[in-house]
């Protein structure tokens, strides 16, 4: 579900500032956020506050229940969320990998069943001061790092295609959003990965796609955030000559 993705970001870039917070240690991010995605997204089931079974009582091949903070099921499309509201409070590899392992240990049980379903993992959070060894970690397994300070590829794609759309036939920027947009798509074929495209269950067996290990993470960062500035600075001169 590429709109979870957008409206994901959506959330942390836009919506939470505009949100009344609660006398509660996250502030009511959680909450607010299971609300907005529904709203947006209408999953036909959505996880309970607290839930220890993701999301519909599985067991973990463990036996140890994992908290899992949101998961959305919708159309044979899973999305599996960890909300970190920390504004300030840095976020650790740990973290990553502490979600990463739950989802494993839950998968690992469930392989058959859940190969049905496209698994999407969502690490979100509102912190603008993200190291790049998190971006990293979470390029590398398929984690789809939602944060206010870096669109990921889908995000770009969507809001550079609406970018494409409002400018006019024969103006100066259409090419080069057009350009852009080719470029955004390229590296969404090398780079943008979910876990069931990490991993895959196939004649009793947990599989790992080969081709996704040899990816050079440091290579594919610098050309999100390079596309990142090219869209901010493209954005800048189209907003400055309409006014």
């Amino acid at each position: 579900m590429e709109e979870v993705e957008i409206y994901s970001w959506l959330f942390v870039y836009k919506e939470w500032d505009k949100l009344k917070k609660m006398a509660i240690p996250d502030r009511g991010f959680e909450e607010s956020f299971r609300d907005y995605i529904y709203k947006k997204i209408k999953p036909d089931v959505m996880s309970d506050l607290r839930d220890m079974g993701f999301g519909l009582s599985y067991s973990s091949l463990s036996t140890v229940s994992h908290e899992l903070d949101v998961i959305c099921s919708k159309n044979y499309e899973k999305s599996i969320f960890e909300l970190k509201h920390y504004s300030e409070s840095k976020i650790t590899k740990d973290m990553i990998f502490i979600f990463w392992g739950k989802v494993m240990d839950y998968y690992l049980k469930n392989a058959k069943d859940f190969a049905k379903y496209r698994i999407t993992m969502y690490f979100i959070t509102i912190n603008k001061d993200l190291d790049d060894s998190i971006r990293k970690l979470c390029l590398t397994y398929g984690i789809k790092l939602i944060e206010p300070s870096l669109m990921t590829l889908a995000v770009l794609d969507h809001f550079a295609v609406d970018l494409y759309q409002k400018i006019p036939e024969n103006h100066s920027l259409k090419p080069e959003v057009e350009n852009l947009i080719e470029e955004i798509r390229n590296l969404r074929n090398l780079y943008d990965y979910s876990f069931s495209d990490f991993f895959n269950y196939k004649d009793g067996k947990v599989k790992i796609e080969q081709a996704l290990i040899e990816i050079d993470v440091n290579e594919a960062l610098e050309k999100i955030k390079e596309c990142n500035k090219l869209f901010d600075e493209v954005l800048k001169k189209w907003k400055s000559q309409r006014n």
